[in-house]
């Protein structure tokens, strides 16, 4: 199958991060908050944080069971995996 639109070749490298860090634990289902994704040049922004990780599970790379958010945690994304989707994007990139 051919798509118009290929969001594998415009992964940023927070994208490709996270899916990295994903893979990693693949099949295991984490929680993923910004602490546990490095935001370089965002400055922690939380909406930076919700934009990454929504954009990856809008072109079907991740999926997530919840977003939870709240002022004294901040956002999370709880029980993510990465895709077959996912995996496909981040073996191409990475040439593995």
């Amino acid at each position: 199958m051919t798509y118009a639109y290929s969001p594998e070749a415009t992964l940023s490298e927070i994208e490709r991060s996270v899916l990295r860090s994903l893979n990693a634990v693949w099949p295991s289902p984490v929680t993923v908050t910004p602490s546990t994704v490095v935001l370089n040049g965002s400055g922690g922004d939380p909406a930076y944080f919700v934009d990454v990780i929504q954009t990856l599970s809008d072109n079907g790379m991740v999926l997530y069971e919840t977003f939870l958010t709240g002022q004294a945690s901040g956002p999370r994304f709880l029980d993510m995996v990465i895709t077959a989707r996912g995996k496909a994007a981040l073996n191409e990139i990475e040439g593995a």
